[in-house]
């Protein structure tokens, strides 16, 4: 995605979704008494954690299926040669 010169931010951050990665799903009780969840993925590298309220977390993944959808409905073929990560 490209950047926006209009918004301004103190952190761009990507992340690459990897076929058969595992991530780790947790709920918890944040301090203010209200229920959050996070999704987290942790190398040896690097990791991160996606945490949020369970609205806010489906809103996420409801926008990262309609990406994948769009992504396989304008290349269609490109999508298809590629099986479990590996290059067809």
């Amino acid at each position: 995605m490209p950047n926006d010169p209009t918004r301004r931010s103190a952190l761009s951050v990507a992340l690459l979704a990897h076929t058969g990665t595992r991530y780790e799903v947790a709920a918890w009780m944040a301090g203010d008494r209200q229920p959050n969840g996070s999704v987290r993925h942790d190398t040896d590298r690097a990791w991160f954690t996606i945490q949020g309220r369970p609205t806010a977390l489906r809103e996420l993944a409801e926008a990262l299926l309609r990406c994948a959808d769009l992504t396989e409905q304008t290349y269609p073929a490109s999508t298809a040669a590629v099986v479990e990560g590996v290059a067809g």
